[in-house]
């Protein structure tokens, strides 16, 4: 079934349940992506009207799953940019005390998409001489197929960008499905099929290390410092997150401060009393969720209160197998979006957009990792009086290209004028230890 223009009501209804629920913006991920994802429930349910759906879609926990597995796309592979690991490694290595650890590590991985992250966490420990007792990793991901395929451990080529065939031998096995990862390995990492913008982890839980990478730029800006402030919630003092690169702007600086190391994106969680979080709330089991993400309001009774996120709150020496290396003459890693198509990238379309609209729209279908692209529409939309979307458009270029000057310059400058003094002087700092 094609929607038409008749149902952009029910479809932002839609959008406004995305958000509420998993925070993801439908502004960031494009609408003609969630419009495809919601075409094909109509014809999998049969249901011919948006509206029935909708009220379908706030009575259905399975169903519920079902969108949100044709929305979220997971994009990852192993070592992905490796500048984290290494530095997860040193940092590991500044820990041990005499070559031991005085307590068992605490990871997570969240999101963990098809588990490359989680896996390549626990290789870096392993590598270093670690005995698998000396750590623990959780891994927590919305999407179910995700988390099936996370446990299966098995990967296509696409999985190993930048992974040299010689470090695969290592620690994988020729399959009929791709390469198999050693089940000593996966049997480190503990996978959980969760909704992160209401539950992360159990109470009692604190870890030394989160990595919580390329989520946060499709998220509504209450759902991405709604998941900061859990997470820092969850860091142990002195502990480390890891975020994108398009996503330092977003992280409190109130609540962390930055490792400023090149390409790491890292931060420490800050020691004392300042900026103390809410407390997290308790994490549900894998194959369960808590009852207020299986209903919703009616349509009528939805309002907006009802759909912000509620606040939660001995060693060997290291053996040279796949510890993540940085080549002499590696350049500056280029960061790609998780949206393996140019639909999912492109600014959509309304019926009747200007030409020069449609131009950029052209230009992104071709090429969807075109920083320059965005900066230009980021221009247009500044100029036409659309702040928020030129908003959107220079975070899309600073993920691209996390360096650039002009779009630091002109983020600074939107975001005073939008009223978001401390996203502006995040932005600020940023630029500033870029300046010579």
């Amino acid at each position: 079934m094609t929607l038409t223009s008749n149902h952009q009501p029910e479809l932002s209804g839609i959008a406004e349940w995305l958000a509420g629920y998993s925070g993801i913006s439908t502004a960031i991920i494009g609408s003609h992506s969630l419009k495809r994802a919601v075409e094909q429930r109509l014809e999998a349910t049969g249901l011919g009207d948006t509206e029935v759906y909708l009220e379908h879609l706030l009575c259905s926990p399975e169903e519920q799953q079902d969108l949100v597995e044709l929305v979220v796309v997971p994009e990852t592979w192993f070592f992905r940019d490796r500048h984290p690991y290494v530095h997860l490694r040193e940092h590991v290595g500044r820990m041990m005390q005499g070559g031991v650890l005085s307590q068992p590590l605490r990871l997570l991985s969240a999101p963990c998409a098809t588990g490359e992250e989680p896996y390549s966490l626990a290789i870096t420990l392993l590598d270093m001489g670690l005995p698998k007792e000396a750590f623990s990793i959780d891994a927590i991901d919305i999407c179910r197929q995700s988390i099936r395929r996370a446990r299966q451990a098995v990967y296509g080529k696409h999985s190993f960008r930048g992974v040299s065939e010689a470090e695969q031998q290592q620690h994988f096995q020729v399959s009929a499905q791709g390469l198999a990862l050693d089940p000593a390995i996966r049997q480190t990492v503990h996978f959980r099929r969760a909704n992160l913008m209401v539950a992360l982890a159990d109470l009692a839980t604190s870890y030394d290390v989160i990595f919580c990478r390329n989520l946060l730029i499709y998220l509504e800006e209450a759902a991405s410092q709604h998941l900061l402030e859990t997470m820092a919630g969850l860091i142990k003092p002195g502990g480390l997150l890891f975020v994108g690169s398009a996503e330092t702007g977003k992280v409190p600086l109130e609540l962390f401060e930055s490792i400023r190391e090149p390409f790491v994106f890292g931060y420490r969680r800050r020691v004392g009393e300042l900026g103390r979080p809410p407390q997290p709330a308790v994490i549900e089991s894998a194959d369960h969720q808590p009852a207020s993400l299986t209903t919703g309001p009616s349509v009528r009774d939805r309002s907006s209160a009802a759909r912000a996120p509620r606040r939660p709150r001995t060693l060997r020496p290291p053996s040279p197998r796949m510890s993540p290396q940085i080549p002499s003459n590696a350049t500056a890693p280029r960061a790609l979006t998780p949206r393996g198509v140019a639909e999912r990238l492109a600014v959509t379309m309304e019926a009747g957009a200007p030409t020069e609209l449609q131009r950029f729209q052209q230009e992104l279908s071709r090429d969807p990792y075109s920083d320059a692209t965005y900066l230009q529409l980021a221009d247009w939309m500044l100029i036409h009086n659309r702040p928020q979307e030129a908003l959107e458009c220079l975070q899309k270029c600073l993920y691209l290209k996390p360096n650039s000057h002009e779009a630091l310059k002109a983020i600074i400058q939107l975001t005073k004028k939008l009223g978001l003094i401390e996203r502006s002087r995040q932005y600020q700092g940023r630029l500033a230890r870029l300046e010579p």
